[in-house]
């Protein structure tokens, strides 16, 4: 009996990581293309044109967040890579999760935009897991941007727009991971990041050049 128990719950599990659709999925990157566009619409937290038109790779991950004392966030997102012709990819879906223990209250749902500005950065986005070094959060409620954290050996920067209010401090580092199973389920077939990415395994759909549509506009 606990053995047909135990095989259920890990039955659940497995399904779960499946549970998202190609419809959510799409809604997803709508959702990202619209706190892309409010963000370039706000002078306070516009990334500068030149920036993006320069850009090799780009990182779109909505990430809410909680605290207290004990701080944890979960954030889905999307990645996209620049090919030599100007041309950005399909979009290759993210994830990421972590922990942190420090003085620290509140919550914040936030907005991050990730710019790759060489072609070994954005080559980064084809590994499992992209690990960022430590940074400050500090204490929040505004719109910040342009801060530079290390990913890997290279300097990236990133933008961000805040709603909500993050009180105290803590110094941590994190990762962000190639989600594979949202990237089976919308492209129909297992594909690898540097397959959606760089290789011209998949074509992009509507959405994702609803959303190239926007980053090119706001390059400009």
């Amino acid at each position: 009996m606990k053995r047909a128990i135990l095989s259920l719950l890990i039955l659940g599990l497995a399904g779960s990581a499946l549970a998202v659709d190609r419809p959510q999925l799409n809604s997803r990157i709508q959702n990202l293309t619209a706190q892309f566009t409010a963000m370039e619409q706000n002078p306070a937290t516009r990334i500068p044109a030149n920036k993006l038109a320069r850009a090799d790779g780009i990182i779109l991950l909505d990430r809410t967040k909680g605290a207290f004392i004990f701080g944890y966030h979960e954030a889905n997102g999307v990645a996209l890579a620049r090919d030599a012709n100007g041309r950005w990819s399909p979009a290759g879906f993210v994830s990421s999760e972590g922990a942190s223990l420090g003085p620290q209250i509140g919550g914040t749902k936030d907005f991050f935009v990730v710019l790759m500005m060489s072609p070994a950065e954005a080559q980064t986005l084809t590994q499992s897991q992209i690990n960022f070094g430590a940074k400050a959060s500090a204490t929040g409620g505004s719109a910040h941007a342009g801060a530079v954290v290390m990913v890997e050996s290279y300097p990236v920067t990133v933008y961000s727009e805040h709603n909500g209010i993050f009180a105290g401090a803590s110094i941590r580092g994190g990762s962000i991971q190639m989600d594979k199973d949202a990237n089976t389920v919308y492209y129909g077939h297992p594909v690898s990041a540097n397959g959606v990415l760089f290789a011209h395994a998949v074509q992009p759909s509507r959405t994702e050049n609803a959303l190239i549509a926007k980053i090119d506009e706001f390059s400009r």
